[in-house]
């Protein structure tokens, strides 16, 4: 399903959204089904408008909150500790910012960007297509993919951070699409 998906990504159809809908539909989608991890959100009190197919967003962030998930499952934990998954996203300039942090076992040091490609993964049943199919729709977005170790004040740093940056709307894109999307 994913090499489908992969080979035959549908062209987006972008519309003016705030983003803060999209991330709170994909985080509740992954947070409903692993109760044993502790899931924080902070969008900020501004709206995140771009130009975005809400869907294919969507169904990016809803892939990375699953990896972090699964980097989770594999960590090795000390007894007690629970998995922690914050998502969180701010404007800044005329662009917005996205971070998926999780205390998982973090990504490799060596030939890390590596993932983004297709079929390079690093678990034993993944496909690979994951973070590829992620990549193309942020890029498709006029966006670009970053991969980082989980900042010194989550968790001591251990885990990952996936950050995803967008464009965000210029002022008078977002008044329009206010005007039209109610």
């Amino acid at each position: 399903d994913e090499f489908s998906a992969f080979a035959r990504m549908p062209k987006p159809d972008m519309k003016v959204v705030d983003l803060r809908e999209a991330l709170r539909e994909a985080s509740f989608l992954v947070e409903v089904s692993r109760s044993d991890i502790a899931f924080q959100r902070d969008f900020g009190d501004v709206p995140l408008t771009g130009t975005f197919d809400s869907r294919l967003i969507a169904q990016a962030i809803g892939n990375v909150i699953k990896n972090a998930a699964e980097a989770i499952e594999a960590a090795e934990r000390e007894s007690g500790e629970a998995g922690a998954i914050l998502i969180r996203a701010r404007r800044g300039g005329d662009s917005i910012r996205v971070d998926v942090i999780d205390n998982g076992k973090g990504l490799p040091r060596d030939n890390r960007q590596r993932l983004l490609e297709p079929y390079m993964t690093t678990r034993e049943k993944g496909t690979g297509l994951g973070l590829a199919i992620v990549k193309k729709i942020v890029e498709d977005h006029g966006g670009h993919l970053e991969l980082h170790d989980a900042p010194p004040e989550f968790h001591g740093g251990r885990g990952a951070m996936i950050t995803m940056i967008l464009p965000a709307a210029k002022s008078s894109d977002a008044a329009e699409g206010g005007a039209t999307d109610k």
